[in-house]
């Protein structure tokens, strides 16, 4: 005997509906953080203590979630960056609002290397892993193709220095036998040498 509830599927129509009604209320909520950010200014402003009456009065609410909705109430943070951690995005924070306004859907140029040279590949930053945004974003800004080979040229030299060297061994095994430097052993003779150490 099945146990299970099965819950009747969804047609087309009221999976478009549920959709629609969903990307209305993240608008509408991340319209509300804006204007929220926007009085928690204004407060601040004027009463450099205001975070923590507001903590007092509502002790779920941390810290940092008071310093992301006064970034977006002084338009510093874009809205839509406060629920992505993704590493362009977080690099896309740091940047001034007006890029954070044309990146969040722009690609960005990233210099890739290929078989015959270097490519420019348009990647989102949303879509960009922590290595690319690395070499993508640089403090305040975004690199340029020029900055960004020269970024590659370092991380490869920087790579290149940091490799431990293969260290070669003086004896190789043949078989039964040991061969140093050129000389084959057979386990007998070298525990005869061994032997005459002190």
């Amino acid at each position: 005997m099945n146990n299970t509830i099965e819950k009747p599927a969804l047609t087309i129509a009221q999976i478009n509906t549920q959709i629609d009604r969903f990307v209305d209320l993240y608008v509408k909520g991340s319209e509300a953080f804006v204007q929220a950010g926007e009085i928690l200014v204004e407060l601040v402003d004027n009463d450099q203590h205001t975070y923590d009456y507001i903590l007092r009065k509502f002790p779920t609410l941390n810290p940092t979630i008071l310093n992301k909705l006064e970034q977006m109430g002084r338009k510093t943070l874009h809205p839509q960056l406060l629920f992505n951690n993704s590493a362009g995005y977080s690099k896309l924070q740091k940047l001034p609002y007006s890029l954070q306004e044309r990146y969040i859907d722009e690609p960005i140029p990233l210099v890739v290397h290929t078989d015959t040279g270097t490519d420019v590949l348009l990647v989102k930053a949303r879509e960009m892993t922590k290595e690319q945004a690395n070499q993508a974003f640089a403090t305040g800004r975004i690199r340029t193709e020029g900055e960004q080979k020269a970024y590659l040229i370092q991380q490869e030299s920087t790579a290149a220095r940091n490799v431990t060297p293969v260290m070669q061994t003086p004896w190789k095994i043949k078989g039964s036998k040991v061969e140093i430097n050129g000389v084959l052993f057979t386990r007998k003779e070298l525990a005869g040498i061994l032997a005459q150490m002190d």
